[in-house]
């Protein structure tokens, strides 16, 4: 099992393209209306996504990150989700979730030339990419952990924008959890001051933590009673 999802799931990043077939359409959809069913989820922002491929960078709590997201933001040009091949492979419901859905590119963290190839790829063919800038799964609502330079990296040399986005909610989860999903303005690599490559990609990092912050924290809400708790956190 665990072969055959790695050739499908590297293969939807081989296609990648802006377009979104009827299948995604109509996933996503399911996506969000299930999302909405389950929580209260608030949107902010949304007019900030613009019409072109971003790298879409957001603080990561939970597994409901990305769910949120791709319901969220509009469904082309395409958007396509990062994430360990370890992680993404760590069991056969995530897996059959994944193949489903048809968005995750599984990277390796010790091969980052390969995952720059594979990431300036599909951007290239028109696709926008989520990254989780934090490289790791954060257990405090509100704050945010020191960020990587992969996605400003990524931005430099790929002239794409950034697309900060702030989530809210998703750490502990529960049946009708109010959930803020707050999207700031692009950041775009041109605007940078000149300099080095390597001075570039720290000004969009330092840039890109700042609008991360102001975007943090959402709506925060602690109720006595948090039916299904342990069951919705622990889904996927």
């Amino acid at each position: 099992m665990r072969s055959l999802a790695a050739h499908r799931t590297v293969r939807v990043q081989e296609g990648a393209a802006g377009r979104a077939p009827l299948r995604v359409k109509a996933a996503r959809l399911v996506v969000r209306g299930l999302l909405r069913l389950l929580f209260r989820v608030r949107a902010c922002g949304l007019e900030n996504v613009p019409d072109r491929p971003v790298i879409v960078c957001a603080n990561h709590l939970g597994w409901a990150d990305p769910f949120l997201i791709l319901a969220l933001l509009p469904v082309e040009p395409r958007l396509y989700v990062l994430g360990e091949r370890a992680g993404v492979l760590r069991n056969s419901f995530r897996v059959r979730v994944i193949n489903a859905l048809q968005v995750m590119v599984p990277l390796d963290r010790n091969k980052p030339r390969e995952a720059l190839r594979i990431m300036q790829g599909v951007l290239a063919r028109g696709g926008s990419l989520l990254i989780f800038p934090e490289g790791e799964l954060g257990s405090q609502e509100g704050a945010l952990q020191r960020l990587q330079h992969g996605a400003a990296q990524l931005s430099v040399h790929s002239g794409v924008p950034v697309l900060p986005i702030g989530l809210t909610g998703t750490a502990e989860l529960w049946l009708r959890r109010p959930i803020t999903v707050r999207v700031g303005r692009p950041i775009d690599p041109a605007a940078l001051a000149e300099g080095d490559t390597r001075s570039r990609i720290h000004t969009m990092t330092a840039a890109l933590e700042t609008s991360l912050r102001t975007l943090l924290p959402g709506d925060c809400t602690h109720p006595r009673l948090k039916p299904l708790c342990d069951r919705l956190t622990n889904l996927l």
